[in-house]
């Protein structure tokens, strides 16, 4: 299963973390895992090109995203992003979890 932690302040997101894999089929036919990591990538490129300071860490089945001072560009980014995964996660339930917890 995909595990998406969000951090909020003040309706602010901080971070997201994305983890694990959805398994919903064979390594290479995974429509689910090839989704959410379609719009994680989205989002990295997004904030890079257009802001360029935020904390991205990707590495094996984990992608991390972190803004400690939120600015407006970012925080439209970053919400578009979690409305698509949420979206994702609708249709999906048994392979994406979403967490959302306020720091």
């Amino acid at each position: 299963m995909i595990q998406i932690r969000v951090t909020e302040t003040q309706e602010k997101i901080r971070s997201i973390e994305i983890t694990g894999h959805a398994d919903s089929a064979p390594y290479g036919q995974d429509l689910v895992c090839a989704s959410v990591s379609t719009i994680a990538f989205g989002l990295c490129n997004a904030i890079d090109l257009l802001n360029g300071k935020a904390d991205v860490s990707i590495q094996d089945n984990r992608i991390y995203l972190s803004k400690a001072e939120p600015d407006t560009v970012t925080q439209t980014v970053l919400h578009t992003g979690l409305i698509q995964l949420q979206t994702l996660a609708e249709t999906n339930p048994a392979f994406i979890s979403i967490q959302i917890s306020e720091v």
